[in-house]
């Protein structure tokens, strides 16, 4: 198997229409990047070998670890070893008890290998009701999702990756691609967060499921509208509509779903 960065070629044994014939394709790499917090290891990510700073930066706001950029000494990846260390100010700060309260948690979803670490108990914490809102035009979504597939170009390569955005009317800010479509998220969030982007009037496009985990790392960033190519769970729907957030699933070709926030959408 051929090995790019980003992916690899490999061959197959292609069926087609009742023939067979041997042929390259091209698949996703699968990358485990190692996090060391202060010196010690907090988690193995699986994810795609692209934007990992601002991944590593996205993960660990959104699990509590940092607050801001304040907290924030260094970070610096070693790509060859696949080690990703993290100084924060002060000795052992993501230790600490307080307004920061972890719990022993071992993680098996597609964001990391299955391990005991430490997670934020109240993983909602800090996402109260945002109160901003976000007109919406339903056409600018339309533009938008479509923009959004344009930009995947390792999902057209590989068919294998999740595409995450933050998008302001109808620009697309920032684009990245992940094997996992939380990875996805932080890493948009990492580099927002690193550039100092104020969120209150962006949205999040997402080619992935819309879980109550997607929900609760964007409303900690404040960002009132989440918009999928996919579905959102019940518990994603519920979790959004106490936080007043609007959340828009099935957005492909000329149709999408509202699930809350109504009041937002403009057709205009």
């Amino acid at each position: 198997m051929e090995e790019n960065k980003e992916f690899r070629t490999c061959s197959v044994l292609q069926y087609r229409h009742g023939e067979l014939a041997e042929a390259d394709d091209v698949v996703a790499t699968e990358y485990d990047l190692t996090i060391r917090v202060n010196d010690k290891e907090f988690i193995t990510l699986l994810c795609t070998p692209r934007s990992l700073e601002n991944l590593v930066v996205g993960f660990l706001f959104s699990e509590g670890v940092l607050r801001s950029l304040e907290d924030l000494e260094s970070v610096a990846v070693d790509v060859e070893n696949k080690l990703a260390r993290v100084r924060l100010r002060g000795d052992d700060a993501y230790l600490l008890s307080g307004d920061r309260l972890y719990a022993q948690r071992t993680v098996t979803t597609a964001c990391g290998k299955g391990r005991s670490m430490l997670y934020v108990a109240d993983f909602g914490g800090g996402a109260g009701p945002i109160e901003a809102v976000l007109p919406i035009r339903a056409a600018d979504v339309l533009e938008l999702m479509k923009q959004f597939n344009q930009e995947s170009e390792l999902f057209r390569n590989t068919g294998g990756v999740h595409s995450c955005a933050l998008a302001q009317e109808g620009d697309i800010l920032i684009f990245e691609e992940d094997i996992g479509r939380h990875n996805a998220l932080d890493k948009i969030l990492g580099q927002a967060m690193r550039a100092g982007m104020p969120l209150h009037d962006k949205m999040v496009l997402t080619s992935g499921r819309i879980s109550s985990e997607i929900v609760a790392k964007v409303a900690r960033r404040r960002i009132p509208v989440i918009v999928s190519r996919s579905a959102p769970t019940s518990a994603a729907i519920e979790q959004a509509g106490q936080l007043g957030m609007t959340l828009i699933g099935f957005a492909r070709g000329g149709r999408f779903n509202v699930y809350t926030n109504f009041s937002c959408l403009r057709q205009d």
